[in-house]
């Protein structure tokens, strides 16, 4: 970890370790399955390009700079803002397309209900059911 004059190295071991904390975090979710391998890439992709630039400080300073901003933290603020606004999106993607599965197999189901219903009425299906 190379230590920038602007940012303390205590500062900067704080913020690896909260990184690598949420980096376990989402590695822990997903092998305990309560998110999926496909949801947990872009926390984990984000999360390490943040570790690169707590590891880099300086990175991020030259960036911050070669955008125009005046003061670095204005650039980790919308860093922040942006890796949030990321992963709220494709969060939000993944939504929408469970959502449209979600609503294809309501309306199978009850479709399969339905003629289940006419095979009981015509006496050709079994008498008991749900």
């Amino acid at each position: 970890m190379t230590s920038h004059p602007a940012i303390p190295r205590e500062l900067q071991a704080l913020s690896l370790l909260v990184v690598l904390a949420f980096l376990v975090w989402v590695f822990r979710l997903v092998r305990t399955q309560r998110l999926t391998l496909r949801d947990s890439l872009v926390w984990v992709l984000t999360t390490l390009v943040a570790a690169v630039l707590v590891i880099f400080p300086g990175l991020l300073l030259a960036l911050s700079e070669a955008l125009g901003f005046k003061v670095a933290s204005n650039a980790v603020f919308g860093a922040a803002v942006l890796y949030l606004a990321v992963n709220v999106l494709v969060t939000t993607v993944a939504s929408s397309v469970n959502s449209a599965r979600l609503r294809r197999l309501s309306q199978e189901c009850a479709l399969l209900r339905a003629e289940l219903e006419e095979l009981r009425r015509r006496g050709g299906g079994p008498e008991a059911g749900p």
